[in-house]
């Protein structure tokens, strides 16, 4: 897939304090890129700043090799996003609030809409004033606003803010699907990092402004991985790895792990078998984005 979406050493001052710091970030057609920090860490900064709501910074952002500074390029039909609370009009229902949009965004097929109201499972309130809504009603309106005309980019942030634990999963395969079947670019930010790790194909680490670390999801074979082996002969198995020069960590007294090639596993396994070792079981040791987060953030 090609690069859709470039940041380009982007920096952003309010006053003397600086928010982003020569941050750079690309995203190819149909990915998925979590945006994940604390608070305070310029996550919705940079997110303004791309899709145009902060006009003043330095650097360069650019959307199909076009920078957005040109006004006259960056409309709604070439990104879409959702930050902060959604804002709709009150009095207008949901589906009114939509068709709208969809006029001012150049929108011809307006059956587009009854296919992502499906879609995102909110038939049931779109056709009620929106000054009725909920948080999560709103959150979800606010991604079918975004999406009506299948920008080629799509900025969420915390698009999960507010919704039942048993709709995230809904939002989760709609922003998948559209992404894989639309070549839309998403960038997403959440706090819930098990959604993130769900959802996208890479996560893009941010503290005080800047990136300082970028973490592949994608489930691509890997030439080598952590492999936890059980047995209940601990000492003997230890023995053996010593002999193969293969370094290794004890991390329970039935077990320990070490970095293998996978390509290389299977014949340990048997080796190991041959060397009377009783093996108990051997399963890959993943690290969760939780914990990867906590690592790289220092907490």
């Amino acid at each position: 897939m090609s690069e859709i979406l470039k940041v380009n050493n982007v920096t952003k001052f309010y006053g003397k304090q600086k928010v982003l710091d020569e941050v750079n970030l690309s995203i190819n057609q149909g990915e998925i890129i979590g945006l994940v920090g604390p608070n305070g860490a310029g996550k919705t900064t940079l997110m303004k700043i791309i899709t145009g709501l902060i006009p003043k910074y330095e650097g360069q952002v650019f959307i199909d090799n076009r920078n957005i500074k040109d006004r006259k390029y960056l409309k709604t039909k070439e990104i879409g996003c959702v930050i902060e609370v959604p804002g709709f009009y009150p009095e207008l229902t949901g589906y009114e609030n939509l068709l709208f949009f969809a006029e001012i965004s150049g929108l011809k097929d307006k059956s587009e809409i009854s296919e992502i109201v499906k879609n995102l499972g909110i038939e049931d309130y779109v056709n009620k004033k929106v000054k009725k809504y909920s948080l999560g009603m709103k959150q979800r309106l606010g991604v079918a606003q975004a999406v009506l005309t299948y920008p080629p980019v799509l900025i969420l942030d915390e698009p999960t803010n507010g919704l039942d634990p048993a709709i995230v999963p809904q939002l989760r395969k709609f922003i998948k699907q559209i992404a894989k079947e639309k070549n839309t670019a998403v960038l997403i930010s959440s706090h819930i990092l098990s959604e993130i790790e769900l959802m996208c194909d890479k996560v893009v680490f941010i503290q005080k402004g800047e990136i300082i670390k970028v973490e592949n999801l994608d489930k691509e074979e890997k030439s080598s991985s952590k492999v936890a082996f059980v047995t209940s002969k601990l000492d003997k198995l230890q023995k053996f790895f010593n002999s193969k020069n293969i370094s290794h960590q004890v991390t329970s007294k039935e077990e320990l792990q070490a970095e293998v090639d996978t390509k290389e596993l299977e014949d340990l396994i048997l080796s190991i078998s041959k060397a009377d070792i009783p093996l108990r079981s051997v399963y890959e040791v993943k690290e969760s984005l939780e914990e990867k987060y906590l690592k790289t953030m220092g907490e």
